[in-house]
């Protein structure tokens, strides 16, 4: 301190000032690294953005060009077919108009060859006679009239009379008279593919994201495509900077004004065949750095008048960095979210070459079917695993574009998918690769059976409970009448004969009334009486219920208990929810099999399985198993596996079967651990 204070007051002054220099000084480098930087990250994003809507744009060309290609071969296929029995002489109206139909083809024209139509598949309609005429079909078709080409695709055109547009080809006519054959189909679902896909779309929807201005695709003429903030910009041939860019295929940056506020526009141009037909211009907003520029002036301020704190001017510095590294993040954030947007997909993709070898396998595919794509990608479906081999050849090997099937994959799990195949072509026709888009549907299909058996199953218990009320009043009234003449209508002879037939009314009317019991109990289930049970005494207890009977029977009764935890159930109803599954599973097996009662538990779950060596049972009545009333024994009442499927809902699971016919079944029922 004394060192301090023996300082002279211009060493203080000097100091003071020269700390705040560097102070100053420093701020504004970092100020302008600030800039750099962000103008740098702005200037990656732009170009990734460039790049991404430059791919997509080709992309979008190549399709549209692969869908006119084979529009247009499918209509020379039919004008061909239409030429032979043209030069046969077989055509008329009603012939042509009845393959409009069949083919999905707008219209058919055949001209002379002056130009004039001799025959069509539509009458030249009076509406027509009264509509200016946009032009005469001999401009399209003067070629071939001319008898420079055999073959002409004529393309997109304005429909002649109507609104709307055509897609239209023409052939020769191969009838010794000569002339043309004109095929035309309706281009609205084509200019509607366009729409969908075009690059126009993909440039509103970047344009709709966070701290992106505008996004704009200008060629010389004007604007191709912009976001929906886009009303007007400057055009190439008024503003320097972009005739430079145009013209020499430069990525140049500048700060401008855009709907009244500065925004940071990166133009980069919009290259296709090397030949540079546009340029790409996307405006970043400034508020970020006009940000920075404010806090850092701040800085400079509270410094020249605060330099003895330094303690909070070093504070402010470090909050400074932490916001800086935060906005960098965010850029950062943007460009991570934009490329896992165009990389990923829920469906499985699978594209295979002409060679069938595997080009493409994403992370979907792996996880169907239990195949790294490093395994399988180069190879031949002949190299890969049996099971995914075959997989890959019904789906691949369908002849329809988009099909439904059922395959088993390497868990050996049977899945549900939904296959959608396409095929990528050569110049000359070929097959370059097809490409299967595989949606998992094994669960939405489980949920559509399990609703539908629940409908089935309320209809049929509300069915029952009305039914079992009108049937027990009389079926006690008998009963009652049974008890009297039994005891006040004795008669002289014969007695023992009555009693024996009173006491059989007696006792089927007892079991008709328990009958009507169940069917009450199923329409209106009793209120769970959830309790927390040991598990190895519960199945212990159900062993000791079972065991004896199997024993009886001959069959052999194995428990395996893996569960740890106590399981939250009402005793009696799951009790008779097992009870029923183990009784059928008895039924159906011969001396000499095995029954098992197995219990583990399943990460979050709690798994209790019931298996059998039996007879098995088939897929016709697998569908109806757990349908009310229905049955396969001659003296059940069809209601076992309906009231175990309720009571097994009630605790909030479900129950599936597994089985094959002649080795046996598998009941497997699976309810969350904490219910």
């Amino acid at each position: 301190m004394k060192f301090l204070f023996n300082i002279q007051p211009r060493y203080i002054v000097a100091i003071a000032v020269t700390v705040m220099l560097v102070m100053v000084i420093s701020a504004f480098i970092e100020l302008n690294q600030s800039r750099e930087e962000i103008f740098h990250l702005l200037q990656e994003e732009a170009n990734s953005i460039a790049e991404t809507i430059d791919h997509s744009g080709m992309n979008n060309i190549l399709a549209t060009q692969e869908l006119e290609k084979s529009i247009a071969d499918r209509l020379f296929n039919n004008a061909n077919y239409i030429a032979r029995f043209d030069s046969l002489g077989a055509l008329n109206q009603k012939t042509l108009q009845e393959f409009c139909g069949q083919n999905n083809i707008f219209r058919i024209n055949i001209f002379d060859k002056t130009g004039r139509r001799i025959l069509g598949s539509h009458k030249i309609d009076i509406e027509h006679e009264l509509l200016p005429e946009k032009y005469s079909p001999i401009q399209f078709i003067k070629p071939i009239l001319d008898g420079q080409v055999n073959r002409l695709t004529i393309g997109l055109k304005d429909a002649r009379y109507e609104t709307g547009q055509r897609y239209a080809v023409a052939i020769s006519r191969t009838h010794k008279s000569g002339g043309a054959i004109v095929l035309n189909i309706d281009a609205a679902d084509l200019l509607e593919f366009r729409k969908q896909i075009g690059i126009g779309k993909l440039i509103k929807d970047i344009g709709d994201n966070g701290g992106i201005e505008y996004v704009a695709l200008q060629d010389d003429r004007g604007i191709v495509a912009a976001s929906r903030s886009v009303v007007e910009l400057s055009a190439i041939e008024d503003d320097s900077l972009l005739t430079n860019a145009f013209d020499n295929n430069n990525t140049l940056t500048r700060t401008s004004i855009f709907l009244n506020h500065e925004v940071y526009e990166v133009i980069k141009p919009f290259v296709i065949n090397s030949v540079t037909v546009g340029i790409f211009r996307i405006g970043f907003s400034m508020n970020e750095i006009r940000t920075i520029d404010d806090r850092m002036l701040r800085r400079i301020i509270i410094m020249s008048i605060v330099l003895g704190i330094l303690s909070i001017l070093i504070v402010m510095a470090i909050v400074a960095t932490q916001n800086y590294r935060i906005s960098e993040k965010k850029y950062s954030a943007i460009q991570t979210f934009t490329g896992n947007v165009l990389e990923q997909m829920q469906d499985a993709v699978i594209t295979v070459d002409a060679d069938s070898r595997i080009t493409i396998f994403n992370k979907q595919a792996e996880t169907l079917f239990n195949l790294k794509d490093k395994e399988v990608v180069g190879k031949r479906f002949s190299e890969l695993p049996q099971i995914a081999r075959i997989c890959l050849l019904n789906i691949f090997g369908t002849l329809e574009s988009i099909s439904e099937q059922a395959i088993t994959c390497a868990d050996g799990g049977q899945r549900i998918i939904l296959a959608t195949i396409s095929d990528s072509r050569k110049t000359d026709g070929s097959i370059e690769s097809r490409t299967a888009v595989i949606k998992d549907m094994t669960n939405a299909r489980q949920l559509e059976r399990e609703l539908q058996r629940k409908d089935k199953l309320t209809a049929m218990g509300e069915l029952a409970s009305g039914v079992a009320h009108e049937i027990r009043n009389p079926i006690n009234a008998i009963s009652m009448i049974a008890q009297r003449f039994e005891k006040e209508f004795k008669p002289k002879t014969e007695e023992q004969e009555f009693l024996e037939l009173t006491s059989v009314i007696k006792s089927e009317t007892k079991r008709i009334n328990n009958i009507i019991k169940q069917f009450l109990n199923f329409a209106r289930p009793p209120k769970l009486n959830i309790e927390k049970i040991n598990p190895n005494q519960f199945f212990q207890h159900l062993s000791s219920l079972f065991a004896g009977q199997a024993s009886a029977k001959g069959v052999s009764f194995k428990i395996e208990l893996q569960c740890v935890n106590d399981i939250s159930i009402d005793r009696e109803q799951f009790t008779q929810a097992i009870l029923n599954l183990l009784q059928n599973a008895l039924d159906v097996t011969s001396a000499g099999g095995i029954i098992s009662l197995s219990c583990i538990d399943h990460e979050n779950e709690i798994r209790i399985a019931v298996s059998d060596t039996g007879k098995g049972i088939s897929k016709d009545e697998l569908e109806k198993i757990f349908n009310l009333y229905y049955t396969t024994k001659h003296d059940g009442t069809g209601m076992g596996l309906a009231i175990t499927q309720q009571i097994i809902t009630q605790h909030g699971g479900n129950i599936s079967i597994k089985s094959e016919e002649g080795k046996g079944t598998i009941f497997v029922i699976s309810f969350p651990a904490g219910t």
